[in-house]
Formats: structure tokens, C-alpha cells, sequence
């Protein structure tokens, strides 16, 4: 019939007045199954003052009456203005006292119908709040004491829409809510019908595994500890860690209803595990219930597999749940998700992250990496991370591995999947990436000024960087003990599900007023959730945490259309996680990825069998590309130590040319300790049996380019006067190293030549320069600029006549006194009959002017010298003190040419040197080409432009002679 606003009126007023109770009963009947059962209806009845009349009939003590009443109720409170106006008549204290004193099933089932709608509603439920303390502990007696499940459904349902909030969380637990709701669940999801298992396994077992006869309990369990991380680890496994089929004591249950509790439990556990529960709630559940309920639904065909994989998930963080999860084989579960293949409905993104968090959580356990390691999950997680594209999850992978780096057999294992490469392309990337995150990071570190260490250090332990150079000309590879480091895996499962999500939809339908109150699910709930969803999204990016984002969803709630469905999406209960790209400010920082790289990368060149991937180029690049970044002060150079003293790697290390870029650390003034420290790490296995033969074998193979690197290597690392002798001469490597400086066309490696020399030369070899004498060094610097119109003296009374061939003749004047008063060879010219004497002239053929300038204005200042002298005037000037015989001259002079000596008058001094039969000047340019720290590509030219030269063959001959006298001198 169509309800009229009089006829409802009129009903109401009859309610009102009437004292029959059959009379108020059918009239409640009539309205419950006529009026109050659409949104038409429900509007109509608030209308008409229905809503008081009903809050005041609730306290009736009939129990037919009040049942009707909270149906009524009930479907009203669908309506929001309904349920604003039921708590304004003061509903909430009679519903509260009919939830403790009323034990009728049916009863209990429309009270908790009526309280979760009001709970749903954003501002009715803010009443609700005062009310906690007596709510919960009534909540849980019903879900206790009660035989009937739909009245525990509705009971699970009001806990639902109230965990959202920690104060009814905190009397929740109080009130043992959680054991409860463990305990249904288990009881729910048991397999009546599961096998017994056979006794005889435990037995085999423990007699396998037990305390051997007279066998001391702690060698035994020295034994076992050995067994479980040692290499013999595959003891273990066998043992104890049989296949098996999953865990087949939970199944889903067949009735509807038992479906139903089923998963209102799940949607309660999804709230409930996002926030913390705390010792004393999980110690009782961990002696009765268990989790592996929960783990059933985590498979391929489960609809409830998503909310299961992130209860277990967000569980993972709680410290006092690992041991639940590992006995209920979680960690299992999630290894089969991600190596499922051909999916029907494959692992979205959330899914796979809730996965990567439990086995992350879980793996710090031994028998649980064990188990990750026989079910083929190690694979598949290398897999994951090769072709994985989100910075997050594979941070989260790397930190699963770094749980394996005391596990032999996995790391083996992983290693032969590709770990290794899978490490340099991430610490490649991190080092070279314009991404704002790893910029961010770096400068992290760069201004932290040491490295970042991975958190919760168990011990700090201090090791040698780098070994101390062996006595012994033999070599083997060390072997040294394992640093401890223990981490705590980034993946925050609460914080990758903040409570926000998990009523983002939840609370966005109502509960359908139906005639009867066992409704159907109602598919139709999420109509208008995007524009809200959006904005939560948008706030979450900006949340910092788990209470910012619990704010964002109080201010988010919009109403919505179908305001008549009680039952909820449950796929979208846990569907609505952040995406990768939103994850990184709500991730864990303890342990920051490039610091797993960095341990993972130290404990891989631990091992005893090495990997050949350590020793290719792109890794040892990296090596020392996050060297040259950070220093060495960090597992990164420990890692290159150990790659470095691996003789199986050392000519891969010479061929790639590794020595050079060392050196050039110990171009860096901060580096230059830690360069020349690796490269006597190499000197140890250069200088070895097997260092040395290598070194034979490539200088004598057909490869060129093999070749010149062992040639460069040679240079760089053999510190033995004799060895390097032998190697120089014998070995021709000398000749190859010049052949590389001289080589016009190419120069593939003669920047790499070339400092080889330098280094061979200063620091093996000790060739240096002369050094000039202090007292001398402190001489005056005469500002006066030589000009050519300006006289040298006041006094001019003789003058010099310089005609250079091809030049036209100058004329310089001079002071005569001064001039013998300098040399005794001047004075005898000019004071006798020679002709110089007559004409009171002196002519000079072989220099110039401007060198002639330079020697009287040395002899006129009293030898104060100018500032920045040419260099032809200088050696021309050196070349007049030694003809006319002025030896104090002489000394300053010759000290001068070697401290303005450089790459562009080196050439010109050796040239001098050799026509005037100079031995001093001549060693001195050959040992300052040799030692010197020009850059590379000015003593290319240098050299390249002495075999231009006139002396080209005692240029060679000279370098030659230089190196292997030195040898000789300190070798034998």
C-alpha cells in the first residue's frame, strides 16, 4: 500500500497513547514490513516523528516489541539524518544496557545491526565515543556467550566500523576480544575432515636430530647452530624441512552463513592488524589459536586472498606475531604467490608488495629462509628484482637478501642467479642517477661524513682495510670471518596500509532494510567513492604518519546514494593500498638501500668460492666510482680489498686496466692515502708465484692490448728493484711503455703510460730532482723590468755587441769596473792588450740580447733575480757564468734551471746538457721527465717531441739507462 504522511501519523499517535501490547505490537509489525523497509519509507517515517517514538518504545520490557523496535530502528538508522536525530533522543544508553542484560539471540542480532549503522555514520558515531568502555566488553560477551552466527556476524560488523578508532581498540583487547575473535575463526576454518597425521614422523625425526649418546649438550648445540647457517646447512634441510603439501587442518566452511562469519572476522582482522596489539593481547592467542587459518586464504583461487595476504603482512611488523606466523608457514604462502604462474586472476601490485613484506619480515629467521630457499623463491626474487621497475619494491628485495648474507647455500644460489650484476646496476644507478631521490640520498651521505651504517648493529667490530705487504714473495688468498650486521626490514606493513585505507570504502553503505534482517550482499556501494578517494590519495601523499592519515579519512567522508546497504565490497577492503610510487615517505628508513648494497656487495667477496662477476669491469668501475664519492672509509673499499687480493681475478684486474683508475686516487689529497693502499694490496699479488707468472704470460701473449695493460700494471705495482728489472728488461715492458708515449696515431693507453712512468719512477724507483739549498733559496727577486732602450748602468763606459747569426748586431752598454770587478776573465780582457781592451768592446756571436740583458742584470743587482725569467736567457746566462768563469754565479744559476724547469724547456735543458756535455743538467731533465707530476698529456707531448729532436736516440738511451741503473743500484 502507499503510506500517506496522516496514515503515518496517525500509527505513530497510536503508538503514543495506546497501553495494549498486542495493539503497539501490530502496529509496529504493520510498519516495519509496509513503511519501513526502502528510502521512501524510511524518509516518510522520520517525517512523521517516527524516530523518537521508537527510541522511547526501546526501553519497553517485552521482548516481541523491542525486537521490532531495533528492526525498525535498525533500517531508520540507514538514513543519516535518522540516526543524527536517534542519538539526540538519547538511543545510545538503552541500546548499550540492551546489549549487556538482553542474552535473546535475536535481540543481541538487531542491537548490533542498529549500533554498526550509527557507528557508520560520521557524525552520529562521534556520541559513540563516551560509550567505548562499556560498548566493547558487552560487544564481546555476545560474540562469546551467543550460539547463533548471524548475531555474531552483526557483532563482528559493529567491531568492524568501531576499530578504526585506538580507544575502543585499547577496551577491545581488554575485554579479550581479539582471543575471541581468533578463537571463532579457527573454530570456523577447521577441517573436520583432515587426515590424522602418522606419530612415527616426530620420532624419526627427533632420533635424527636429538642429543647424540654421552654427547655434551653444548657441543650439540654448537653443532646445530653450525648446521643451520654453516655450510653444512643442507643437513637441516633435509631433515627437517620435508615437502609438503600446504597445511590442510583449515578449509573454507560449506554453509553460507559460517562464509559470512568468515569473512566479517577478515574485514575485522584487516582493521585490527594495522595498528598495534600489544604483548598481553597476543600471548594468550598464541597459546590457543593460530594463524595458519588466516593463511588458508592466501592462494590463487581465494577470494579473500588479498585481505589475507595484508593481515598477514601488517601482522609482520608486530614483533610478538613472528613465531605465530612462522609455525602457520606464512612465509610459504607468500613464496607460492609470487611464484605462481598463469594466475586466473594474477597478484596486483598491492599483493605482491604485502608478499615481498612477509618473506622480508619473516626471512631473519633460519628455518624460515631455509624454507624460502627449497620451495625455488630465491629464483624468483632475483627474477623480481632484474625486471622490477619501482625503486620500493626492489629496495625490498635487496633487504630479503641481505637476511640470506650468512647463508651459504642461498647465497650461493643467488649468486648464480645473478645477484652480483643485479648489485652494480643498483649502486650504478644510485651513484650516477639525475633521480631526486638518489641525489638526495648521496648528499645524505656526502654531508653525514661518514656512512650510513645498517641499523641495530649488533657489535661494532673494527677490521684491517687493507693487508699489510707480505715478506714472502708467495701469495694465497685470505680468508677472513663474516662482520655481523643485523637489520630490520624497511617494508612497514602499517605503514604501507595506514588504518586510513581500510575504511576508505568500508563505510560508504548501509545496511539493508529489508523485511527480513538476513540480507543479501548488495554489489552496488561504491557509486560515488571516486572524487573522495582521489582527495585521500592526494592527502596521503602528504601525511607523514599513521594519525595524519587517520585525520584525512575523518575529514574525507562524503554521504553516499545507496544508503541501504549494510554488507560491504569485500574486495575493495584491501585493495585500496598506496602505489609504489607513494610508499617512499611511509618506508622504514632504518636501513637505506645503498647500505645493503654496500653489505651484501662486502659479504659476496667473503665467500670462499668467488663469483667471476666480481672481477669484470663494470663492477670494479662501480667499486670505485662509490669510492671516489664516499671515500674509503666504508664496506665499499673493504669489498675492492678483497676482489683485489683474489688472485683469480688478477688479470681480468691488469687486463681492464683497474691499476690506472686506483692511481688516480692518489691524485685526490683525501684519497691519496687509500690509493696507494690498494695498490699495494695488488703489489701483494703481483709480487706472488702466480701474480708474477701472469703478468709473464700476458707481457708474451699475441694480444697487444694485453700486452701494454701488463706493461702499465708492471710499472704501477711490482715495488722489487729486481722484479721489476726483470720485467722492465726481460719482460720488454719498458720498450712497451715507450713505444705507448711515442705512438702518434693512438693513444689508447697513453694517458695510463704515462702516469706509469711517473708512478714507477717517484715511488718505486725513488728518482726525484735535486734539491735546492735552503740558504740560497731565500735570495732576493728584483722587481726592475729589463727593458731594451733603457741602460743596464749609469755608468756605460764599454759595451757588448751581440750578432746573432741572422740577427742585425745590437749594442749594450755596460759599466767597465763593475764588469772586471765581476770575473777575472772580463778584467783581463778589457785590461790588456787585447782587443776588447782596445776598442773597449766585447762581441758575443752565439747569444742573444735578452740573454746578455739577463747576465748584466745579475752581475749589476748583485744576483737578485727577476720574478719570472725567460728561459733561453737563463740557460744563456748559466752558459756566459761558466765561459767567463764566475762560479757563484754558476751555482745560483744552475739552481734557478731547475726550479724553472717545466714540460715546455725540459726538452731545451736536455738539448743544452748534451752539447755542452752538462752531466748534472742532463740527469736532472731526464729525472725530472721521469718524476715528475706533469699531466699526462704534457709529457706525451714532451716525449713525443724529443724523438723530433737532434739527441732523439740519447733521449731513449738516457731514459733507458736512468730506470734500469736505478734498479740496479737498489735491487742488487
Amino acid at each position: 500500500m502507499l503510506w500517506t504522511l496522516e496514515q503515518v501519523e496517525g500509527m505513530l499517535n497510536v503508538l503514543k497513547h495506546s497501553t495494549d501490547r498486542t495493539v503497539v505490537y501490530k502496529c509496529l509489525v504493520k510498519l516495519r514490513t509496509d513503511l519501513v523497509k526502502d528510502k521512501d519509507g524510511i524518509v516518510l517515517f522520520r517525517t512523521a516523528g517516527g524516530v523518537p517514538i521508537m527510541v522511547r518504545l526501546i526501553t519497553k520490557l517485552n521482548e516481541k516489541i523491542m525486537e521490532v523496535v531495533l528492526s525498525i530502528l535498525g533500517n531508520c538508522c540507514t538514513d543519516e539524518q535518522a540516526c543524527i536525530e536517534a542519538v539526540e533522543c538519547k538511543v545510545i544508553s538503552p541500546l548499550v544496557t540492551i546489549l549487556k542484560t538482553i542474552p535473546n539471540p535475536v535481540i543481541q542480532c538487531r542491537a548490533c545491526r542498529m549500533l554498526g549503522n550509527l557507528a557508520k555514520s560520521k557524525k552520529a558515531s562521534q556520541f559513540l565515543n563516551v560509550h567505548y568502555a562499556a560498548i566493547a566488553p558487552a560487544i564481546c560477551h555476545i560474540i562469546e556467550s551467543t550460539s547463533s552466527v548471524q548475531t555474531r556476524i552483526m557483532a563482528f560488523r559493529v567491531c568492524r566500523f568501531l576499530l578504526v578508532s585506538s580507544q575502543f581498540l585499547r577496551h577491545f583487547l581488554a575485554a579479550n576480544g581479539f582471543l575471541q575473535m581468533m578463537r571463532i575463526f579457527v573454530g570456523v576454518m577447521k577441517n573436520t575432515e583432515a587426515p590424522k597425521e602418522q606419530p612415527t614422523q616426530d620420532i624419526e625425526v627427533s632420533a635424527l636430530m636429538g642429543l647424540k649418546r654421552n654427547q655434551h649438550r653444548e657441543k650439540y648445540f654448537e653443532e646445530v647452530a653450525r648446521n643451520l647457517e654453516g655450510v653444512r646447512s643442507d643437513i637441516f634441510d633435509h631433515q627437517m624441512l620435508k615437502y609438503s603439501t600446504r597445511n590442510c587442518d583449515y578449509v573454507l566452511p560449506k554453509e553460507n552463513e559460517a562464509i559470512e562469519l568468515a569473512q566479517e572476522i577478515l574485514k575485522c582482522l584487516v582493521l585490527l592488524s594495522a595498528q598495534p596489539i600489544g604483548l598481553k593481547a597476543w600471548e594468550p592467542v598464541s597459546r590457543t589459536s593460530s594463524l595458519a587459518s588466516i593463511v588458508y586464504f592466501a592462494k590463487e583461487d581465494s577470494d579473500q586472498r588479498s585481505s589475507a595476504l595484508k593481515i598477514l603482512s601488517n601482522f609482520c611488523k608486530d614483533p610478538y606475531a613472528f613465531y605465530m606466523l612462522s609455525t602457520a608457514d606464512a612465509i610459504v604462502a607468500a613464496c607460492e604467490m609470487l611464484m605462481a604462474v598463469n594466475m586466473a586472476k594474477p597478484l596486483t601490485e598491492s599483493e605482491s608488495r604485502h608478499c615481498i613484506n612477509i618473506v622480508s619480515t619473516l626471512s631473519t629467521d633460519a628455518c624460515s629462509r631455509s624454507k624460502i630457499r627449497r620451495c625455488g623463491a630465491l629464483r624468483k626474487l632475483v627474477a623480481m628484482i632484474r625486471d622490477s621497475h619501482s625503486q620500493s619494491e626492489r629496495s625490498s628485495l635487496f633487504h630479503i637478501f641481505n637476511n640470506f648474507q650468512y647463508d651459504n647455500l642461498s647465497m650461493e644460489l643467488l649468486l648464480y642467479e645473478g645477484l652480483v650484476p643485479l648489485l652494480v646496476r643498483e649502486l650504478n644507478d644510485y651513484l650516477v642517477s639525475d633521480d631526486e631521490h638518489h641525489k638526495r640520498r648521496r648528499e645524505e651521505r656526502l654531508q653525514g661524513g661518514k656512512k650510513r651504517k645498517i641499523s641495530e648493529l649488533a657489535t661494532q667490530e673494527t677490521t684491517i682495510k687493507f693487508a699489510k705487504t707480505l715478506d714472502s714473495s708467495d701469495f694465497d688468498s685470505p680468508s677472513s670471518s663474516p662482520r655481523s650486521y643485523r637489520t630490520t626490514s624497511p617494508c612497514s606493513s602499517r605503514s604501507m596500509s595506514p588504518s586510513s585505507n581500510l575504511l576508505a570504502n568500508d563505510d560508504d553503505d548501509n545496511y539493508s532494510p529489508a523485511c527480513s534482517d538476513d540480507e543479501d550482499e548488495d554489489d552496488n556501494s561504491t557509486t560515488n567513492n571516486d572524487t573522495r578517494d582521489r582527495r585521500i590519495a592526494a592527502n596521503r601523499a602528504q601525511a607523514s604518519n599513521v594519525l595524519d592519515i587517520l585525520k584525512l579519512i575523518d575529514d574525507g567522508s562524503e554521504p553516499i546514494d545507496d544508503t541501504l546497504s549494510d554488507k560491504e565490497d569485500f574486495e575493495e577492503l584491501s585493495s585500496d593500498v598506496p602505489p609504489l610510487s607513494q610508499m617512499s615517505q611511509f618506508r622504514n628508513q632504518a636501513g637505506d638501500t645503498i647500505d645493503i648494497i654496500e653489505n651484501l656487495l662486502y659479504r659476496i667477496t667473503l665467500m670462499l668460492n668467488k663469483r667471476m662477476e666480481l672481477g669484470k669491469p663494470e663492477t670494479l668501475d662501480t667499486l670505485i666510482r662509490a669510492i671516489n664519492l664516499f671515500g674509503a672509509n666504508n664496506n665499499f673499499a673493504n669489498a675492492l680489498t678483497n676482489i683485489l687480493l683474489e688472485s683469480q681475478f688478477f688479470a681480468q684486474i691488469i687486463k681492464h686496466g683497474v691499476v690506472h683508475q686506483l692511481y688516480q686516487l692518489t691524485k685526490v689529497e683525501e684519497m691519496r692515502k687509500d690509493g696507494f693502499a690498494f695498490l699495494e694490496t695488488l703489489t701483494n699479488v703481483g709480487e706472488s708465484n702466480y701474480g708474477k707468472e701472469e703478468l709473464v704470460r700476458l707481457l708474451r701473449c699475441d694480444d697487444p692490448n694485453a700486452q701494454q695493460r701488463a706493461a702499465i700494471s708492471v710499472a704501477y705495482i711490482i715495488k722489487n728493484p729486481r722484479l721489476l728489472y726483470q720485467f722492465l728488461n726481460d719482460g720488454n715492458a719498458l720498450n712497451l711503455l715507450f713505444e705507448l708515449l711515442l705512438r702518434k696515431s693512438e693513444d689508447l693507453y697513453a694517458d695510463e703510460a704515462a702516469d706509469a712512468v711517473t708512478s714507477m719512477s717517484r715511488y718505486t724507483l725513488g728518482i726525484s730532482l735535486p734539491e735546492a739549498d735552503p740558504a740560497d733559496s731565500t735570495a732576493g727577486i728584483c722587481t726592475q723590468q729589463l727593458n731594451d732602450s733603457t741602460p743596464m748602468h749609469e755608468n756605460c763606459d764599454m759595451r757588448f755587441i751581440v750578432s746573432k747569426e741572422g740577427d742585425a748586431p745590437h749594442s749594450i752598454g755596460f759599466n767597465k769596473q763593475l764588469l772586471c770587478e765581476s770575473s777575472e776573465v772580463f778584467n783581463r780582457m778589457l785590461n790588456s792588450d787585447f782587443r776588447e781592451g782596445h776598442h773597449g768592446e766585447i762581441q758575443l756571436q752565439d747569444y742573444t740580447a735578452c740573454g746578455l740583458r739577463y747576465f748584466l742584470h745579475l752581475i749589476g743587482c748583485h744576483e737578485q733575480h727577476l720574478g719570472q725569467p725567460n728561459y733561453s736567457a737563463l740557460i744563456q746566462a748559466f752558459e756566459m757564468s761558466r765561459v767567463y768563469i764566475i762560479p757563484e754565479l754558476e751555482v745560483i744559476l744552475q739552481q734557478r734551471l731547475v726550479q724553472f724547469l717545466d714540460a715546455h724547456n725540459c726538452l731545451r735543458l736536455l738539448e743544452w746538457a748534451l752539447k755542452n756535455y752538462h752531466a748534472d743538467l742532463t740527469e736532472t731533465a731526464i729525472s725530472f721527465y721521469l718524476s715528475s707530476a706533469l699531466p699526462a698529456q704534457e709529457k706525451l707531448l714532451l716525449f713525443r717531441a724529443a724523438e723530433d729532436s737532434t739527441y732523439a736516440s740519447e733521449w731513449f738511451q738516457l731514459l733507458n739507462d736512468a730506470v734500469f741503473e736505478r734498479c740496479r743500484s737498489t735491487g742488487y
